[in-house]
């Protein structure tokens, strides 16, 4: 098996636990060894960075710093892992921006020096999605793979995170990668040209009435383009998209009853998991049409 360092983020153990319950399900079966970083602290979240980056990569770096630790000491993990999109930018951030500038690179490492630990700047930061996509070889995933998803249509939402700049995944203009992940499970992929536009984040909380602008166009476009549910990789999309169905309908005058799940969810169901191990009932918007396609 192949070892990561794991930075589960907050999201895991909260609104987006049917995620943390399908990683559990899937991610042994590929052969991926997700071993938890020790003692690990919120990232900080994206605000955070706005405010004071300098803290906010202070904060992030401390779980870095701890990641290479157990890196030297468990003969295993050399890369941080991070299924949240947004834990996955600021992580990734802090060890780009930290590479380009030596002073703030001191200057954090003098933050972290007061709980006895030190960033040497030797992590790679991937996403939960790049690593299900780029390191379980395709052979393999099509030997595990026994139920036929050809009559479900998804549409793949990336989201905005993982697509910018600083990063190795996809291209940030035009991805295609996830899509053609979800191909290779054997599912139809809707056209969804606003796969990478934002899903307004925490708007929800202070600018509603643009929050449901922003979340009804994603879920009117994989409407329009057929598509039986969103499969995204950010616990914070699915919670906007999941959540926020009736507030998009009522600004753009129609219904929307559209699931949307993790990508990890849809694994699942290509390998046999039964949905219930996978949480897929823990959503708002029920997915039984969808399943009636599949199971």
């Amino acid at each position: 098996m192949t070892t990561y360092a794991y930075y589960p983020g907050c999201s895991i153990e909260a609104t987006a636990k049917p995620y943390g319950r399908s990683i559990e399900a899937t991610a042994p079966a590929l052969g991926l060894d997700l071993r938890e970083v020790e003692d690990w602290n919120c990232c900080g979240a994206t605000a955070y960075m706005s405010y004071d980056h300098v803290e906010a990569f202070s904060v992030a770096s401390r779980n870095l710093a701890i990641a290479e630790k157990m890196s030297s000491s468990s003969n295993g993990a050399v890369e941080v892992v991070a299924p949240c999109s947004a834990c996955f930018a600021v992580l990734n951030n802090a060890v780009h921006y930290m590479a380009e500038d030596p002073k703030l690179f001191g200057v954090v490492n003098d933050a972290l020096a007061a709980a006895d630990l030190r960033y040497e700047g030797k992590v790679r930061v991937r996403h939960l999605l790049d690593v299900y996509i780029n390191d379980v070889p395709e052979e393999v995933l099509k030997a595990k793979i026994i139920r036929d998803l050809a009559m479900v249509r998804l549409a793949p939402y990336y989201g905005c995170q993982i697509v910018r700049p600083k990063n190795e995944f996809d291209d940030y203009d035009q991805p295609t990668k996830f899509d053609d992940y979800l191909k290779l499970l054997g599912a139809q992929v809707a056209y969804y040209p606003v796969k990478a536009k934002c899903c307004a984040g925490t708007f929800i909380t202070t600018q509603p009435e643009i929050a449901a602008r922003m979340v009804g166009l994603l879920l009117k476009t994989a409407q329009e383009h057929g598509a039986d549910g969103i499969v995204t990789c950010c616990p914070l999309c699915q919670f906007n998209l999941d959540n926020f169905q009736k507030e998009a309908g009522d600004y753009y005058g129609e219904e929307f009853n559209i699931p949307v799940l993790y990508f990890t969810q849809i694994v699942g169901l290509a390998l046999g998991v039964p949905p219930g191990e996978l949480d897929i009932d823990n959503h708002r918007v029920s997915a039984d049409a969808l399943l009636a396609k599949i199971v």
